[in-house]
């Protein structure tokens, strides 16, 4: 376990001497012309990283939370609009370095992954015809807001759809944007790109398709597996993509996943006004996610036990988070 100021110091030092390198190396430096930014991409990437984890909803909050407590750790951040701005444009240094750390856990190459969806409105649905967000063409390509159904909450709501495959112990593989519109089942594809012949998915009762999944089998060894619903009996057809009542286990991980990146990460409360800025905000999340798996397998501790990874003294993270918009208040509990 950390401390918030050794935590703070393992993810630069991850970032700065073992991730950011890598792209670099393999991609050259984000940048190719004009002056460095005051604030490096590595000290950028840190207090994101920390943030987002600190459970910071919206980047002005960031911002002063972290340049309060770190502020003479990182002199170059003195400017809101350049940090939000820098961190818009590291969006695609964040996606690699996920991929990245997937690739180094062998996550990609897990023999048995778990799928589901997660809403992300942008807004209310009686709002969506007066909104003044997202209504330009954004120079990245991706599905518009369209109405969505979150059937947890059994309520409508306005926005995207968030994917997100993840292996047998926490570690998210791959969480694309899909449309809100339709059924779960519509964006299954998106779910499985990447997966590797002879891998077992497990899904919920939504991505039932015993003609989708006969497919999946045949050409691409792929074998997703699925619940039965209350109505359906198991027949010799579909026995061979039934999931045992034994790996129920499997669905409860990925609802800790789920309530994690909307309970500690918010990911269902994103302030913003366009694709750009949408993709980098959970891009971030995902990273930070991913961060906190890695760093929780190298301590040998189990992989979603985020809220155990940083100690606040005698000052519960739940304490901590419920007085976290008194940037004053938040520092004094840090100092005891």
């Amino acid at each position: 376990m950390y401390s918030l100021e050794l935590f703070v110091i393992a993810i630069y030092c991850l970032i700065e001497d073992e991730l950011y390198p890598q792209f670099c190396h393999q991609h050259g430096p984000p940048r190719r012309a004009g002056f460095p930014p005051a604030l490096s991409d590595s000290e950028c990437l840190t207090l994101e990283v920390v943030g987002h984890y600190l459970g910071y909803g919206t980047q002005k909050q960031l911002y002063e939370q972290l340049s309060d407590r770190f502020g003479a750790w990182f002199p170059g951040l003195k400017d809101r609009v350049a940090f939000t701005r820098q961190s818009a444009n590291l969006w695609q240094v964040k996606a690699w370095l996920h991929q990245h750390i997937v690739t180094q856990l062998a996550g990609d190459r897990a023999p048995l992954q778990i799928i589901d969806t997660l809403p992300v409105p942008i807004c209310k649905v009686a709002r969506r015809f007066q909104r003044r967000i997202f209504r330009t063409q954004d120079v990245l390509e991706g599905p518009p807001p369209t109405k969505g159904y979150c059937a947890a909450k059994d309520e409508a709501y306005f926005g995207f759809k968030g994917g997100v495959r993840i292996t047998d112990y926490g570690l998210i593989v791959h969480a694309p944007l899909v449309q809100a519109y339709g059924h779960d089942s519509t964006c299954r594809d998106a779910l499985l790109a990447g997966v590797l012949p002879a891998t077992k998915v497990v899904g919920d009762s939504a991505f039932i398709d015993l003609e989708r999944q006969r497919e999946l089998k045949t050409t691409y060894q792929l074998h997703l597996l699925t619940p039965l619903k209350t109505n359906m009996h198991p027949t010799p057809a579909r026995k061979p993509f039934v999931l045992p009542k034994a790996a129920g286990r499997l669905r409860r991980l990925i609802e800790t996943v789920y309530a994690q990146l909307v309970e500690r990460f918010k990911v269902q409360a994103l302030k913003v006004r366009d694709v750009w800025h949408l993709h980098n905000l959970w891009t971030t999340k995902i990273l930070t996610h991913s961060i906190c798996v890695l760093l929780n397998r190298r301590l040998h501790r189990s992989p979603l036990d985020l809220d155990g990874l940083v100690t606040f003294g005698s000052v519960s993270y739940t304490h901590l988070r419920a007085h976290e918009t008194d940037s004053y208040l938040v520092c004094r509990l840090l100092l005891e």
